[in-house]
This record gives structure tokens, C-alpha cells and sequence, in this order.
């Protein structure tokens, strides 16, 4: 007889809507995967999820994951070791995830996983706790992720989730262009006043091309704040104070906003696809941009013929004096939404997505980067040139908390907003300043 779980039904994976919103986009159907043996299982079974009578597992990815091939095998092959789970698959933009989540949960009706910042929904009360589940895992469970990917399912010493990939910003230039200048291409002591030199002899008017792209997002200039030595939040004895007007935010904000209005070195930043800097880098529109390994994958799978052999890449500039460093750590989590039906099983699939064979996958497939140690230590990352600058820049890359504070994020998104547009920043931080700092008491509000 053929063992139980080569007898599975096929998976099907259907799209959900919730809140009075609508999925997007085509959702595939996924079946089990072929199997003629023993299945060597990524994770060990769990008697006890195994043992639970049929139910449907809720998950939540963003859209740039659900379907993808790596996230799809995972579906199938945990639907193929647990065939009394139905997995039903639902994806929203990243963004939008976070009302939409909230949403759900306001309305008992959550996802049992959601792919988010794990972080920002415990602290805002919208994740379950999860430290009993961690203890279940193993007391070593811990020590094999990346120290800083636990930050994106901690906070106040809780974990509310499981770290999926991490990532950081750096510099991906055109190695070509630089060339073509008669420019050096940047190297470890790059700085800000540099790129600004850089830029200028980068950019042709006439061609329509320029000498870099930035993106407005309150994340991406956070990342740019950290490499000019800046903070937005100062946590002294539990009390957490905004800075946000600090010199170096102030300085670097004044700094971003002379390149796109002053010296004209940039296009005025825009949140459009096709404005995003790496469309523009892929029709050379640009010389320089600011982001992290997934538009490095982009570049490769879907630039031109010859584009990416001429990709450089470099650490964050070293400030505007030369003096320090930093950048924003970025990737995702997959945690448990407050109220959720299946919480042990949920744990148990986010187990499955941490685990080696699915993380490598996600790197090479996707540009989405393990969370565990010891796979850096694997041929593909320490045999690219290209990947180096990253791997160093995950070294001083920090959390970008001001997210779980809904209000204050939205004050600093708008911020930076009117400092683009030519508002004196100084200014605009202090009154921003202002606001936030009383919402900084309870990121439940």
C-alpha cells in the first residue's frame, strides 16, 4: 500500500477576498507534487498537525511572492506532508497588506499566515505571541538565524513571527557609463559629496538621462538618513523620543532635495512603475540608484541583452563628510494575525518557508536573501563579486521601527514628500517632529 501521503488530493489554492476588497491578478492551481518514495521532508513531520482532522489553512503573500515558483513548491509539498491541511492562498500589494490585515482582524476574521513585518503587527496588537512556539522549536532554534532578521518578529523581547528573507540598500551603478565619463567607479570610501560630483558629469539633459534616481519612500530614505549617521527614534529607559529634525536627517534631507530641484541630477521621484529606478536603470535612463538584491534580479532576468555584465555595485555612500555608515534593513516575516483559528499549524508552515532548501531557492530565483547563517557560507553568495557590497551592508543595515508607529510613519512619508518639492527641511522636520512625538507612547493608537 502506498503510504498515506501519496494518496493526497490535489492542493488547490484559491484567491479570497475580505474587507470589501478584491484579489488581483490569476492565481494558479497547485497540485501535489510526483513522489515514488519515502519524501525527504525539508522540516520533520508533526504528529500532532498531522493527527487534526481536515481544515483550511489561511495565508496571506504579497503579490510579488504568492505565485512565485519557490513559494508555490512550498505550498505543494507542505500540502503533500500534511494532506488534511487545504491550503488557501490570498495576495495583496505590500502596502495595502497592512489595512487589509488590520481590517481582518478588527473583524475576526484574520488569515491564519500573513506575510508582513511581523514587528509593526505585535506591537501594534494585530500578531499573536509566539514565544511558547519558538520554545517548542528548540532552545538552538534561534541561534541559526541572522541576528538582525529576528528583529523584524521582535519587539519588546516578544516574537510574533518567523523571519522569511532580509535584505538592505546599496549602491548598483552602470559600470559602462562610469566609464564612458571618464569616471572611477565608486569603491569602499565613496561618499555622498562624491556621488554628488558624480552625478552631475553622469547626467545629459539633452539625452534625457540622468546621474541617478531616487525613491521617495519613507523606508528608502530612512536607508539614505542611516548612511549620513542620522536616527529617527532615540529609546532611553522605555521612552521613545523623536528625532527627527537631528542634524544629519536635516543635512541629508537638504541633500537629497538639491539633487532633484538645485542640480538637477535626478527626475522628480514618483511611486509609478514605470518611474521606479529600475525601470529607468534598464533603459539606461540612469546611471545610479539606491535599492537592494531584488532589482538586481530584475536587472538579470529581465534588462536588456548586456545590461547586467555592466551592473557595479558598492557599499552605501560613507556619508556626506565620509565619516559613517549605515543603511535600512528591509525584507519580510511571516507571523500569526490576533485571532487567527490555526495558530500551531500556522507556525508549523512558517517553519517550512525557514527552511534551507526553500530559502536558497528563494535567493536564487527571486533576489530575496536567507535569514539562516550558515547559508552564506553556500558557493552562490560567496562566489559573486556582485553580492559582496550587500553582504557587507547587512552589517550596519538598521530596522526601520518608525513603521509601527502608523502615524508617525505617514508623518515622515509626507515629510519627505514636501522637502522634494522644495520645502525648507528643517523646518518641516521640527513641526513633524512636533506631531509624532505624542504618538510615540502607545504604537497601539
Amino acid at each position: 500500500m502506498a503510504p498515506v501521503w501519496c494518496l493526497a488530493l490535489c492542493l488547490l489554492v484559491t484567491p479570497l477576498s475580505a474587507c470589501g476588497e478584491t484579489s488581483t491578478g490569476s492565481v494558479p492551481q497547485i497540485t501535489s507534487l510526483p513522489t515514488s518514495g519515502p519524501a525527504n521532508y525539508p522540516v520533520p513531520i508533526n504528529p500532532k498537525i498531522a493527527a487534526l482532522p481536515p481544515f483550511t489553512l489561511t495565508v496571506w503573500f504579497a503579490d510579488d511572492y504568492y505565485n512565485q515558483a519557490p513559494i508555490v513548491d512550498l505550498m505543494k509539498e507542505f500540502k503533500q506532508a500534511y494532506p488534511n491541511i487545504t491550503i488557501a492562498v490570498d495576495h495583496n500589494e505590500w502596502s495595502k497588506q497592512r489595512n487589509r490585515l488590520k481590517e481582518a482582524v478588527a473583524a475576526g476574521n484574520p488569515p491564519d499566515v500573513a506575510h508582513q513585518h511581523a514587528f509593526v503587527f505585535g506591537a501594534q496588537g494585530y500578531a499573536e505571541p509566539l514565544d511558547d512556539l519558538w520554545q517548542q522549536w528548540g532552545k538552538d532554534a534561534a541561534a541559526a538565524f541572522l541576528p538582525n532578521s529576528l528583529d523584524d518578529v521582535t519587539w519588546n523581547g516578544v516574537k510574533y513571527g518567523v523571519p522569511l528573507d532580509i535584505n538592505t540598500t546599496f549602491l548598483i551603478y552602470n559600470k559602462q557609463m562610469f566609464k564612458d565619463a571618464g569616471l572611477a567607479e565608486p569603491g569602499p570610501d565613496y561618499n555622498f559629496t562624491r556621488l554628488r560630483e558624480d552625478a552631475r558629469k553622469l547626467t545629459v539633459a539633452s539625452q534625457g538621462r540622468y546621474g541617478l534616481a531616487l525613491t521617495p519612500g519613507a523606508w528608502d530614505i530612512f536607508g539614505l538618513v542611516s548612511a549620513n549617521g542620522g536616527y529617527l527614534l532615540d529609546t532611553q529607559n522605555g521612552q521613545v523620543t523623536a528625532q527627527l529634525d537631528a542634524a544629519p536627517n536635516v543635512q541629508m534631507l537638504q541633500f537629497i532635495s538639491d539633487l532633484v530641484n538645485n542640480d538637477k541630477v535626478s527626475p522628480t521621484p514618483r511611486f509609478t512603475p514605470e518611474a521606479s529606478p529600475v525601470e529607468l536603470f534598464k533603459q539606461s535612463k540612469i546611471a545610479m540608484f539606491f535599492s537592494g538584491p531584488w532589482d538586481l534580479k530584475e536587472i538579470e532576468l529581465r534588462g536588456p541583452a548586456g545590461l547586467y555584465s555592466n551592473v557595479g555595485t558598492a557599499v552605501m555612500p560613507h556619508g556626506i563628510d565620509g565619516k559613517t555608515t549605515g543603511s535600512v534593513q528591509g525584507g519580510g516575516s511571516l507571523f500569526v494575525p490576533k485571532g487567527a483559528k490555526n495558530r500551531e499549524a500556522a507556525f508549523e508552515f512558517m517553519k517550512w518557508a525557514a527552511a534551507p532548501k526553500y530559502q536558497l531557492r528563494l535567493a536564487r530565483e527571486m533576489g530575496r536573501y536567507p535569514v539562516l547563517n550558515d547559508l552564506y557560507k553556500d558557493p552562490y553568495f560567496t562566489g559573486q563579486t556582485i553580492l559582496q557590497p550587500f553582504l557587507e551592508q547587512l552589517k550596519t543595515a538598521r530596522l526601520y521601527r518608525l513603521e509601527a508607529y502608523a502615524q508617525a510613519d505617514v508623518t515622515w512619508e509626507q515629510s519627505i514628500g514636501s522637502i522634494l518639492n522644495g520645502s525648507d527641511p528643517k523646518a518641516i522636520l521640527a513641526d513633524a517632529e512636533r506631531a509624532i512625538q505624542p504618538t510615540l507612547n502607545n504604537p497601539r493608537k
